[in-house]
């Protein structure tokens, strides 16, 4: 398999678990709470002012337990 074939594999994978998890989320009806907790969590790491970096806010976003 080459490497294009594997980031193309990836990609797909990686659009199949999104979709599970936006049935998940649909199936639960938490669209709202999730919505209003991913917005407060990035507005608190803009307000940070550390450097732009999307990967490490998403790591940071859904590694912490929310209260």
């Amino acid at each position: 398999m080459t490497d294009e074939e594997r980031l193309i594999q990836l990609e797909h994978r990686v659009r199949e678990l999104q979709t599970a998890v936006v049935a998940v989320i649909r199936h639960l009806g938490i669209e709202h709470d999730l919505r209003a907790a991913e917005r407060a969590r990035v507005d608190e790491l803009r307000l940070s002012g550390e450097a732009d970096a999307p990967s490490r806010r998403l790591i940071e976003l859904y590694s912490e337990p929310q209260t």
